[in-house]
């Protein structure tokens, strides 16, 4: 095979990538979601928004540390 990425690497990315489209999009989550309007009837509206915000860029950040090689998963023997 000529072009090989390592598994951790495509999660990590696809972690990524995911994570960033849902801070683009975090008010259509909010609205359009079974699970953004929990967040919104749980937290209300303003805080309910910040604390996707931090789902959202805790994704980014693992997602972007696994791509990386920073984090490795647990290899199972």
């Amino acid at each position: 095979m000529p072009f090989h990425i390592a598994e951790h690497q495509l999660i990590g990315g696809v972690v990524l990538i995911l994570s960033l489209i849902g801070l683009l999009k975090d008010q259509w989550f909010l609205a359009n979601t079974r699970k953004g309007q929990r967040l919104t009837n749980s937290f209300g509206a303003a805080r309910a928004l910040w604390v996707l915000r931090l789902i959202f860029m805790t994704g980014l950040l693992f997602g972007g540390a696994l791509a990386a090689g920073w984090i490795q998963p647990i290899q199972w023997d």
